[in-house]
Formats: structure tokens, C-alpha cells, sequence
């Protein structure tokens, strides 16, 4: 018998709530993932739509042998500010016209390491450049670290940010290196913890402290924390027909709301037919039922 799993979901296109039999449906309907495709399509042609304008103005700033302090900015993918303390620090060449009018030439930021990649780089390749990189607040929710940590572990292992768009950036790849958890890719098939309270009948909590207890592999994608399905299954010693026709002391008492003690006594009491599996029994699932079903009616 295949069991069917149920996931509470939120349409990302519509914002409606339903029913997904697969943890990776993202739409209520087939109407709603087509009207995504488009307005995603939409939203990709106005990228390259802006890239374009873009790069037509970086080509004629680039034209100019004399800049403003904006456009020096915005050559440098950075601010007023910070081009105002590099022209303080001696760090670029500044002439001034009047007093308050200063101008910076174009050849002098060729020659300074500001940003990530030279001046007359497409926007199209400075955009690809940008996926390499990622920033200090989504590196803080991605591995759900504080900002404290981040700065503790960045500067120990001396990885260097740099500027993109005025933006503080780190490889991607060092910082997944530093903060990403062990990954099991000898894995294939994983459980999320969804499909483990549904198949065996157990809380979240008991889920967390029993894969903890037996040092079981998890991994997090997004949201969802993943464990090995192959060690839980081999923990709870239990094939496929067994998991079917009998109940595990958490899924009974779960179910029926009762406690452990009080589980056992009726066992003991109604002989229930069970099976020892190392420190864990199973239960006979349609004998439990039945007393069960046959109290309420008392």
C-alpha cells in the first residue's frame, strides 16, 4: 500500500492556500504555474531591458575623459561618500574646478582596486559576477548564524569582501566552505520532517532529540531540514509491511492519546500480539484499534 502525503501550501502566484501531494509543488493550479512562466519571462525581459539602458549610459560616462563625483559613483559601483573619503585618504586624484565643483578623470579609475572587476566591464558580465558573491544579511539567514559570528569566523579565516553596486560582498563559495554543515551526498533518499510525523506518527520535538540521540544525517534545504532516510529506517529496524500492520510506541500513544505506562498495561492486559526490535516494540495495529474502538463505545 503507497501512502499518500498531504503538505499545507501557499500558492506563490496567487498567494491561495491548498493541498500539494509533493513537498516541492509550488501552485495551486496548472493555470497559476503558466501565469508565473509568463510573468517570470516578463520579469527577465525587463532585466535585460534595464541592463540595457545601463550599459548605455556606463559607455558614455566612459566616453568622458572628465567624471563628477555621481558618476565617478556609479562607475565604481559605489557611493558619494565613499568617493569623498577616497579623494580625503589620497587614495584617487581629484581636480578641483571651483569651490564646489570637483571633477575626477576617467584614466585615474583605471588605476585603482575598487571594485571587483575594471570600469569598462558590461553590465552583463558585472551582474553574472554579482552571483559569485553573496551579502553579509543573506549569508545571516541562509545559515542561520548572528552577525557577531559572521565577523568572528570572516576575520579568522581572513576572507576578503569586496564592492559591487555599493554593495559589501563575499565569495559564495568561501563562505558556504566556512559555514555550511556537512553534506551527505553518499545519500540519496531523504525524509523531511513532514513525512516522518505523517508515516510514523511522532512529534516534531521526538523527531529532533531522536535523530540528535543517534547521530543521524540532516541536511537543510531552504526551510526544510532533511534526514537520511536510509539511517532512520535502519534505527527503527521496521520493513515496509511491519510499518504498515503495526504501531510504534509513540505513534500509539500519539494516536490514542495516552500514556507509555498506560500503553503497556493494556498490553499486558489484552495479550496484544508485538514485536521486539532491539530497544522498541511494535505494536499490532489493528488490535490496538480495535480495544481502542471498543472502550469509546463503553
Amino acid at each position: 500500500m503507497t501512502t499518500i502525503f498531504e503538505y499545507n501550501k501557499v500558492c506563490q502566484f496567487c498567494g491561495k492556500a491548498f493541498i500539494a501531494q509533493k513537498s516541492t509543488t509550488k501552485h495551486c493550479s496548472d493555470t497559476c504555474a503558466k501565469r508565473a512562466y509568463k510573468a517570470e519571462q516578463k520579469a527577465k525581459r525587463q532585466k535585460t531591458d534595464v541592463e540595457a539602458i545601463k550599459e548605455r549610459n556606463r559607455q558614455k560616462l566612459l566616453s568622458q575623459e572628465f567624471l563628477s563625483i555621481s558618476e565617478t559613483a556609479e562607475l565604481l559601483s559605489t557611493s558619494r561618500p565613499t568617493i569623498y573619503k577616497m579623494i580625503a585618504s589620497g587614495k584617487l586624484n581629484a581636480i578641483r574646478i571651483s569651490e564646489r565643483v570637483v571633477r575626477i578623470k576617467r584614466s585615474d579609475l583605471e588605476k585603482i582596486q575598487v571594485a571587483i572587476i575594471p570600469i569598462n566591464t558590461p553590465i552583463a558580465e558585472i551582474n553574472k559576477a554579482k552571483e559569485e558573491f553573496i551579502s553579509v544579511a543573506e549569508t545571516l539567514k541562509k545559515y542561520n548564524i548572528s552577525n557577531s559570528w559572521f565577523y568572528q569566523k570572516v576575520k579568522k579565516a581572513d576572507i576578503q569582501h569586496t564592492y559591487i553596486d555599493g554593495r559589501k560582498l563575499y565569495s559564495r563559495k568561501e563562505i558556504h566552505k566556512l559555514f555550511a554543515k556537512k553534506e551527505y551526498t553518499e545519500y540519496a533518499e531523504w525524509y523531511s520532517v513532514a513525512e516522518i510525523m505523517e508515516k510514523f506518527g511522532v512529534s516534531q520535538q521526538y523527531i529532533y532529540e531522536y535523530t540528535s540521540d543517534h547521530k543521524m544525517p540532516k541536511k537543510r534545504e531552504g526551510k526544510n531540514v532533511l534526514i537520511s532516510k536510509h539511517h532512520w529506517d535502519k534505527s527503527r529496524n521496521i520493513g515496509k509491511e511491519e510499518s504498515e500492520n503495526y504501531y510504534t510506541v509513540p505513534q500509539a500513544t500519539e494516536k490514542f492519546l495516552i500514556g507509555r505506562s498506560h500503553l503497556y498495561d493494556l498490553i499486558r492486559a489484552w495479550k496484544i500480539p508485538k514485536i521486539k526490535r532491539g530497544n522498541y516494540i511494535l505494536i499490532h495495529r489493528e488490535t490496538l484499534d480495535n480495544i481502542m474502538n471498543n472502550r469509546k463505545l463503553q
